[in-house]
């Protein structure tokens, strides 16, 4: 019998069918997943790696996950304080590099399954199918349609594994079937994880607010082209570090 695990890239999931209007995809992730795993062999294994600070978009998520048996496996995120406003936001978070280190380690296990289900879209997976490769074991990618990398379907071409849309995948599901195209664009008060209020307490669009606070975590981000664009570049410059060092100093004698 073929064993399967199922790893799942949390934020990268929910961001991505959040932004596309997926919700129904989103609030039923967990049984289409297992679905789909259960047709490639027997599931051992089922994990979300997450931020700490995870604001779920809608909690059918969460509790869909925990229905099919997911267990949850948490990451340090890393928060910013805007040095003329004093507000926090989450910035950085070590999730990627704590699902990358659990697959290349589980690796080693004798019971390692014999299939690794990869759900992300992420490019930086690419590091780990070499590794999937050279231990002889078999990978399959499972992403969103519209953060679906174009160089991580061509490395699983390559290496002859697996590579899936979700939405495609759903469309096909019995699961699915009869299911509602929730939209969260559409009817943002179905995003139960988060309310957003504007200074006077009137509810504001979930998914604005949303966009806006990815988009200013980007901008507080160094390591991001969104914070040097802000700063009136059109790329990061090359001593960027040196800029930086001076832009902290500047802010210290202030």
């Amino acid at each position: 019998m073929t064993t399967v695990g199922i790893y799942v890239d949390g934020p990268n999931m929910e961001r991505g069918l959040y932004t596309s209007g997926d919700l129904a995809i989103l609030e039923r992730i967990g049984s289409l997943l297992m679905e789909h795993a259960q047709t490639i062999g027997e599931v051992i294994e089922a994990k979300v790696f997450l931020d700490e600070a995870t604001m779920w978009r809608s909690q059918k998520t969460r509790e869909d996950y925990e229905l099919n048996g997911f267990y949850f496996q948490e990451s340090k995120s890393f928060k910013r304080v805007d040095s003329r406003t004093g507000a926090f936001s989450f910035g950085k978070s070590l999730t990627d590099p704590s699902m990358h280190c659990a697959l290349v380690d589980r690796l080693h296990d004798p019971d390692c399954p014999d299939v690794m289900m990869l759900v992300t879209g992420d490019k930086d997976i690419t590091v780990v199918l070499d590794y999937i490769h050279d231990h002889e074991k078999r990978a399959e990618i499972v992403g969103e349609a519209n953060s679906l990398s174009a160089f991580l379907v061509s490395k699983c071409e390559s290496m002859g594994f697996g590579c899936h849309v979700l939405q495609l995948l759903a469309r096909g599901s019995k699961l699915m079937r009869g299911q509602p195209a929730a939209q969260a664009r559409v009817d943002p008060r179905k995003c139960t994880g988060l309310r957003v209020t504007d200074e006077s307490g009137k509810q504001v669009s979930t998914q604005l607010f949303m966009e806006y606070r990815n988009e200013r975590s980007n901008q507080k981000n160094p390591n991001n082209i969104a914070y040097w664009r802000a700063r009136g570049y059109r790329e990061r410059p090359p001593d960027w570090e040196e800029r930086l060092k001076r832009e902290k100093r500047k802010l210290a004698v202030k």
